[in-house]
């Protein structure tokens, strides 16, 4: 299997800064969709059996645009929504919001997955999502999928697919538009071929409105 996984366009609450996670549903902006447009060109010569995508509004859309040039199935999967930042939700990300996710990264980075954000979800329990999510791609038979989620979940996604520690998700740069493409026998510890590439949006696509990249 040849599998790409995709983190959607820039959204409105990336703009805008904000900590959105699973809980804020927000568009993609102006500039997003024209990231997707771009990966749609990207792929449009490549053979996609199958686009599966987290149902949130800013990558539903850019899987829409993704898939359209192949007429296949989009597969909505819940269980690849973004990380869940409980009460963090919706902060704007401030030096002092900024300070709080970078203690917590800080944990996670020293092994320590199964702490939270107040009222969130661990990486061990996204990471969960996230083998649910591959199980399903797996018994699904598509030899070139596309899997279109968020930065967040896509670095646990693509740590459970290499079979690294979580503690080393953020080795795993994630930007707006990025496609990673990785070979996989559904077993073993995926290949990754390529890894946060954007070499498809023009220089001005891939300048970061928002805060930081790391978190959103």
């Amino acid at each position: 299997m040849q599998i790409v996984v995709i983190r959607h366009g820039e959204s409105e609450g990336n703009v805008a800064a904000t900590l959105q996670g699973c809980r804020l549903d927000l568009p993609l902006s102006p500039r997003g969709l024209r990231q997707a447009e771009m990966l749609a060109v990207r792929l449009a010569g490549e053979n996609v059996d199958q686009v599966f995508s987290s149902p949130m509004v800013r990558a539903r859309a850019t899987a829409e645009v993704v898939a359209a040039p192949h007429g296949v199935p989009l597969v909505l999967d819940p269980s690849m929504v973004e990380f869940d930042w409980g009460e963090w939700t919706g902060r704007p990300l401030d030096e002092e919001m900024e300070g709080r996710v970078a203690e917590l990264r800080a944990r996670w980075r020293t092994g320590d997955t199964r702490v939270t954000a107040p009222g969130g979800e661990s990486p061990e329990q996204a990471a969960e999502r996230a083998r649910g999510a591959l199980a399903r791609i797996r018994a699904s038979g598509a030899r070139a999928p596309v899997v279109v989620a968020h930065g967040r979940f896509n670095r646990v996604l693509m740590s459970v697919l290499l079979g690294r520690p979580l503690s080393r998700m953020d080795d795993i740069k994630q930007r707006n538009g990025s496609l990673s493409l990785f070979t996989w026998d559904g077993i073993a510890p995926a290949t990754p071929v390529l890894l946060d590439d954007i070499d498809h949006l023009p220089e001005e696509l891939r300048v970061l409105v928002g805060g930081s990249d790391s978190v959103k």
